[in-house]
């Protein structure tokens, strides 16, 4: 599916429902709340694998004390470096390079400039032509990542201004029109539309 609209409006849906809420309750001062949203990031975005339980803690507070450890910002000079570090300290901890969940939660700390790190984002992009060899770390994949975005950017953002004037048909029907503008003009929102479109058209080949 070629149709970026219906990846705006998809995203604007999760947004509202998913990763707001994900990205408050996770950097909240009330630690037991805190916790609770990591642990149901890490369901929704499917990485719980990558955390065993050793049974000295709290179910995941290792990795989400990992994840509050980075501090910001994140620029372009160090994103690479970040998300690969806190892979590292995963595998230190948990015994898996987990570079993908490492990218989710540090998007959902710090929104861009991070990328996220998916396998069918992996597999669009070798399919279309843009070179992630295999074996490549996440500065590669973030750079043929980028690359594919560029070629789609405006289409993606002139799908994402139409939203303000549907948004009484999507979950965030109570945000006003310039409240929907202001997100949906983001440069961290249009990445994530085409996360959207990454993974379905991935996924349907």
């Amino acid at each position: 599916m070629d149709n970026f609209k219906h990846f705006s409006l998809m995203y604007l849906n999760d947004w509202y429902w998913w990763d707001k809420p994900f990205s408050e309750r996770i950097s909240s001062s009330d630690k037991d709340d805190s916790l609770d949203a990591f642990h149901s990031a890490a369901k929704y975005y499917k990485v719980t694998r990558n955390f065993e339980d050793d049974g000295n803690e709290k179910r995941l507070q290792a990795a989400l004390d990992l994840v509050l450890s980075v501090g910001g910002p994140l620029t372009e000079d160090n994103v690479c470096q970040q998300v690969s570090a806190l892979a590292d300290a995963f595998e230190r901890r948990y015994g898996k390079n987990a570079v993908s969940a490492a990218s989710k939660f540090l998007w959902l700390r710090h929104r861009s400039p991070v990328v996220i790190f998916d396998s069918r984002a992996v597999a669009w992009l070798r399919a279309n032509n843009y070179k992630v060899p295999h074996g490549s770390g996440y500065h590669e994949y973030r750079r043929q990542w980028l690359a594919a975005y560029a070629d789609n950017e405006e289409r993606i953002r002139v799908a994402c201004s139409g939203l303000p004037s549907v948004k009484d048909y999507t979950m965030a029907s109570e945000w006003t029109s310039d409240e929907v503008a202001a997100i949906a003009g983001s440069r961290w929102f249009q990445e994530r539309v085409f996360d959207k479109y990454l993974w379905f058209n991935a996924a349907s080949r």
